[in-house]
């Protein structure tokens, strides 16, 4: 899955995630995708890393982290 599929199926699930437990899951497992690449990116300075496949994906910081302080407490 690329960056732009990514952020297509986010677009599609995440309206739905704060009512819909199967798309808050679908949400979560993105938010997995994103935090394993960030850690596969092999990038000297390391800061912005998370940013930089955020705004790959077109995903708005504020929506990942509200979906995973949301998984958090599941």
């Amino acid at each position: 899955m690329d960056d732009k599929e990514i952020g297509r199926v986010w677009a599609e699930y995440y309206p739905k995630s704060g009512d819909d437990r199967d798309a808050l899951q679908i949400c979560g497992l993105i938010c997995r995708l994103i935090r394993a690449e960030t850690r596969l990116v092999l990038d000297i300075s390391r800061s912005g890393t998370l940013q930089r496949v955020l705004n790959a994906c077109g995903i708005a910081e504020a929506d990942f982290d509200e979906v995973e302080k949301r998984l958090v407490k599941v």
